[in-house]
């Protein structure tokens, strides 16, 4: 019984092993810089900040295994859309020389790079003559403002954590009083470096901010969406109430509806490149006629018609399957909302649609769409089938609306 049990033990883990090792993976698309200066696009598996300065694993476009870099095999590497940019650098780290891929924060006459080791953030600065200056961050200003220590140790730690930094902005007092009282961060070293290399060294050329807010990095990018759609619409109207017991005919009409849209996708590169928000306001035209018999006993036939405006909104949660890829499939779903404007009708006495007790006209419901995103550069285009159905609280019409759309994402 032990044995069969083991065995089975076994093959569970087996097969749950390519899935934990798969999981592991955390794919973005990025680039590579050999040590002859040639760039390889493909897949860098992203790690994390610290594993990042050890080692880059990176599967070249086209290819189904990735290779693992270790400092000096490449020059640099770099996560698309302007993420973070890793470069082979080698500096003293507590007194010992190490080589590492250091984050290349700032480039310009005064250079900043970052590295995290042993709990520590460290900051490098290369000024124009070559000279380097390291400041670091082990959270020691944080735990003396915690432990409300006096002035004079604050000071000391503070410069203790800079180091030589300062003899590298000693032309600016500006520059020398920021680094004084901001905190020592990426954020803040950045601004300080950036502000100094605008106003001591412009014969260095253009300064190049590679990441100037790690929280913006990480936080959300808005995109603006435009989309035209056509389809079949459905508006599916309730009988009119007579004084009588009697209650009219309710009616369905129907017709193709051109629509248009636009709106924003709320995506978080950062934190999970699969799902994103989309927010989308719509308008379209419809215009139905059709005959109609409001009480079967009489027979009498009418023609009818009805004309609007839609006024339409869309918000919800859109997922993406394979957000790194060329084509990747996509589902959408979400909260609709409809309103009918500019409302021209005829012989619609029978009918409730906007009615003298009802005069106002507003419906709510869901929509779900499915269809594939194709990446065209930093843009996605998105084919898709939709459905979405509304209704009005006072039980007056409901809306139906299928159709096939074609969008953009800027």
């Amino acid at each position: 019984m032990k044995k069969q049990l083991l065995k089975y033990a076994t093959l569970i883990l087996g097969a749950m092993l390519p899935t934990t090792l798969y999981a592991q993976l955390n794919p973005k698309q990025g680039y590579v810089i050999t040590n002859q200066n040639d760039t390889i696009y493909g897949t860098i598996d992203y790690l994390s900040d610290t594993k990042c300065a050890n080692e880059c694993r990176f599967k070249p476009d086209g290819e189904a295994a990735y290779k693992v870099y270790k400092p000096g095999d490449i020059s640099a590497y770099r996560f698309a859309d302007n993420g973070v940019f890793y470069i082979t650098k080698t500096f003293a780290v507590e007194g010992q020389e190490k080589t590492f891929f250091a984050e290349y924060l700032l480039q310009g006459g005064v250079s900043l790079f970052q590295h995290r080791e042993g709990g520590c953030v460290y900051y490098f600065f290369i000024d124009e003559n070559g000279k380097v200056a390291t400041a670091k961050n082990d959270g020691s200003d944080q735990k003396v403002a915690f432990e409300k220590e006096n002035d004079r140790v604050r000071a000391k730690n503070k410069r203790e954590a800079l180091g030589e930094v300062t003899q590298i902005f000693s032309k600016s007092d500006k520059a020398l009083h920021d680094l004084w009282v901001r905190e020592i961060n990426a954020k803040n070293l950045t601004q300080i470096t950036h502000d100094y290399d605008m106003e001591y060294c412009t014969s260095s050329g253009d300064c190049v901010v590679f990441r100037r807010n790690e929280k913006a990095s990480r936080g959300v990018e808005v995109r603006a969406r435009f989309q035209f759609g056509i389809g079949q619409g459905t508006n599916a109207l309730s009988g009119q109430p007579l004084e009588s017991p009697i209650t009219c005919n309710d009616h369905t009409m129907k017709t193709t509806v051109a629509q248009l849209g636009i709106g924003a996708d709320f995506l978080f590169p950062r934190s999970n490149k699969h799902w994103s928000v989309e927010v989308m306001a719509l308008i379209s035209k419809w215009s139905m006629s059709d005959e109609y018999v409001a009480i079967d006993y009489y027979n009498i036939r009418r023609d009818i018609s009805l004309k609007y405006w839609n006024l339409g909104f869309q918000a919800g949660p859109a997922y993406s399957f394979k957000p790194q890829s060329k084509i990747s499939p996509v589902v959408r779903a979400g909260l609709a909302a409809d309103i009918p404007l500019s409302i021209e009708k005829s012989n619609f006495d029978y009918l409730m649609f906007d009615n003298e007790l009802n005069p106002a006209i507003q419906c709510y419901g869901f929509y779900v769409g499915a269809g594939v995103d194709i990446a065209i550069k930093k843009h996605a285009l998105r084919l898709m089938a939709e459905y979405q159905w509304t209704h009005s609280p006072n039980k007056e019409v409901d809306i139906t609306y299928l159709a096939i759309k074609a969008g953009i994402r800027l």
